[in-house]
């Protein structure tokens, strides 16, 4: 039997001085999707944040497959494919759309040709964007 992808045992995390989680525990095999879901304010941001690095974990412990995040940076999470997409916007509001589209290549690292190739295909999913390009990411409608 395999080793889950992603396993977070009794992971514990604080905000502030707040205690949010208390003996977290998920299994997430290769291939499944799972959903994360609870009422305001039961920790499921700050599962993902602990998950994606921007978080310290109090106690506990959460492996990649078969790799101790605790020793990745986020930067490092990132390109070994850990990411979240949240509700909102979280672009840079003062960064242009162009300059927000460089900063996800910047993560990745994987030359000119491929990050001309990653842009087309954002392109082609949202055509609309190339004509934003020069356009800050704070005056973006949410659509």
């Amino acid at each position: 039997m395999n080793s889950p992808l992603l396993q977070l045992s009794t992971v514990e995390a604080d905000i502030a001085g707040s205690r949010i989680l208390r003996g977290v525990n998920l299994e997430v095999n290769a291939g499944e999707v799972v959903a994360l879901m609870g009422r305001n304010g039961v920790g499921k941001t700050t599962t993902l944040r602990c998950i994606t690095g921007l978080l310290p974990v109090r106690n506990g412990s959460l492996r990649f497959d078969g790799q101790d995040l605790a020793k990745l940076s986020p930067d490092a999470r990132a390109r070994a494919g850990i990411a979240y997409v949240p509700q909102g916007r979280d672009i840079f509001p003062h960064l242009t759309v162009e300059e927000n589209l460089h900063v996800g290549l910047v993560v990745h690292r994987r030359g000119k040709a491929a990050d001309r190739d990653g842009l087309e295909r954002v392109f082609n999913l949202f055509p609309v964007l190339k004509e934003m390009l020069s356009r800050k990411g704070g005056v973006l409608s949410g659509g």
